[in-house]
């Protein structure tokens, strides 16, 4: 399963010239590291009856990271980033409570910087969100901080209410986005 999660991922990032297409494999057996520990660390209980991953939760994070352009991924450091998101969004936001939580972003960052040699504060990667909604250029690139998404989102959600449709009342805040 690594070597097609690998060559897919790899052969992705080689359509840029002078890319981050090396760090592939790096990127793909940390995935392959945090899927594991993840399904031994956080077992299903009857509270926690969703705590349920497979191989298709795997394959999700590296779906993820192939909808941001190659052109947008400059560095290892973006690269990086475009991972971290994924995997958090994967695994991340399954779990239901802060202290699960905390427990996955040390586990993650520790796989992490021992797989992708990176010296960094789990701080930094930990917020950071990807979507396609900040511009109009419909790009799946690294976002704004949640203060600033906010105004856009409810200009869209203002236009989405103008329109034809059903109106919607929503109330934007960090988990939400």
């Amino acid at each position: 399963m690594k070597t097609i999660f690998t060559a897919i991922l790899k052969g992705n990032l080689e359509l840029k010239p002078g890319g981050v297409a090396g760090q592939a494999v790096d990127v793909v057996k940390s995935a392959v590291e945090i899927y594991q520990k993840t399904i031994n660390d956080f077992l299903p209980t009857p509270t926690k009856c969703h705590y349920t991953f497979n191989l298709r939760d795997l394959s999700k994070v590296i779906q993820g990271m192939l909808m941001c352009k190659n052109e947008d991924i400059e560095n290892k450091s973006d690269l990086a980033f475009l991972y971290i998101n994924e995997t958090f969004r994967v695994f991340r936001d399954r779990l239901i409570d802060e202290k699960d939580r905390e427990r996955f972003n040390l586990m993650a960052h520790e796989i992490m910087e021992n797989h992708l040699k990176l010296d960094w504060e789990l701080a930094v990667f930990q917020n950071t969100l990807f979507g396609d909604f900040e511009t109009n250029e419909k790009k799946y690139i690294k976002l704004s901080s949640t203060q600033e998404l906010i105004p856009r989102l409810e200009d869209l959600l203002n236009m989405y209410n103008n329109g034809d449709n059903q109106t919607m009342n929503l109330v934007f805040f960090e988990d939400c986005i």
